[in-house]
């Protein structure tokens, strides 16, 4: 694939912090601090010392999932609140899964 032309002088740099989501040992804010508040609350007043090892488990599973990909707790909210704003396209009154017809004269248009 070619590459296309740029300009001279119009590109600016971007530093990451202004373009990727704040990271707490590797973790999401809310989800860090919600994990350490939860470790905090079983370990220090409940006396449940076992939680403490599934606390790191689970801080674990989130940065492996966030190194993947750092958009996808964003990614999924987004596609969560879209979802309710469209049609499936199976639908009761399609046979065959036939898709919809949008045309001029379709129930859909």
């Amino acid at each position: 694939m070619v590459a296309a032309a740029r300009p001279a002088g119009r590109e600016t740099p971007v530093a990451r912090v202004l373009t990727e989501p704040c990271l707490i040992l590797g973790v999401e804010k809310p989800f860090a601090i919600v994990n350490a508040t939860l470790a905090m609350i079983f370990a220090g007043e409940l006396h449940l010392f076992a939680f403490v090892p599934v606390a790191v488990a689970i801080h674990v599973v989130l940065a492996r999932i966030t190194a993947g990909d750092a958009f996808t707790r964003p990614v999924y909210v987004r596609y969560n609140l879209q979802a309710d704003c469209y049609d499936p396209w199976i639908q009761p009154h399609l046979r065959g899964g036939q898709r919809p017809f949008a045309g001029r004269h379709s129930p859909l248009a």
